[in-house]
């Protein structure tokens, strides 16, 4: 029995593993592909649907394949992507304190009410993934705009200022503007890839019938058990 039981953990720990790398290369794909567009603001932020197979590796295989998922796309990001590794390396520090707050909302939603819903959990998740990836991005461009590369605030202040009007001689009034529609950004990209994965991830529960008999990892940790479970458990 003890054999089964090791054979059985490892056989889920494989599919979870398979999953999330699944989930990342159709991330590495819609990247690749350029399934962008861009921030009106400033333009050399874009929204990005890749974000969305992370998002849903999250939703339906729990922690676990949501991370590995986020850490496989940074990795070929780095290997293939655009302005490596600086570009790869944001976008992961942006994605992982998502999938990282989402994960301490549920959690958290736990620990408030004994039987929390659907609804609550996924507002605290929502919440707590904006703050951390705020704070995380909001700290990463201020290392990159004002230390490694402070070249690229003379760009940012030209697309404020062509783009709302925005003038000013100081260097920090232009890095704070930034810094703060960088954020703006990064809170509706958040919604960009939240969203949608939670209504994809109920479609494919409602119609894909050993999913429908099993659930998603957010409605089997909100059950009775109040256990947090991966994919394969």
């Amino acid at each position: 029995m003890k054999g089964d039981g090791k054979s059985l953990v490892h056989r889920y720990t494989t599919f979870e593993i398979v999953f999330a790398a699944l989930c990342a290369s159709l991330a590495i794909f819609l990247t690749l592909y350029k399934v962008v567009f861009a921030f009106p603001v400033l333009p050399y932020l874009e929204f990005e649907l890749a974000e969305i197979p992370v998002v849903i590796a999250f939703l339906i295989g729990g922690p676990f394949p949501g991370l590995l998922s986020s850490v496989i796309y940074w990795i070929i990001l780095t290997l293939v992507g655009e302005w490596t590794p600086i570009g790869p390396a944001m976008k992961f520090l942006a994605v992982a304190p998502t999938i990282l707050g989402l994960w301490a909302g549920f959690a958290l939603s736990r620990r408030l009410r004994k039987n929390p819903s659907i609804a609550f959990s996924m507002l605290m998740g929502i919440v707590l993934a904006m703050v951390a990836r705020v704070v995380v991005t909001s700290l990463m461009n201020l290392l990159v705009l004002w230390w490694l590369f402070p070249f690229f605030l003379n760009e940012a202040a030209k697309y404020l200022s062509a783009t709302i009007g925005f003038q000013a001689d100081s260097p920090f009034a232009v890095l704070v503007v930034t810094l703060v529609f960088t954020a703006l950004f990064n809170i509706l990209h958040l919604f960009l890839s939240v969203i949608p994965s939670y209504y994809l991830v109920n479609k494919v529960i409602a119609h894909v019938k050993p999913m429908s008999v099993r659930g998603a990892w957010y409605q089997r940790t909100l059950s009775e058990t109040h256990s947090v479970k991966g994919f394969g458990e």
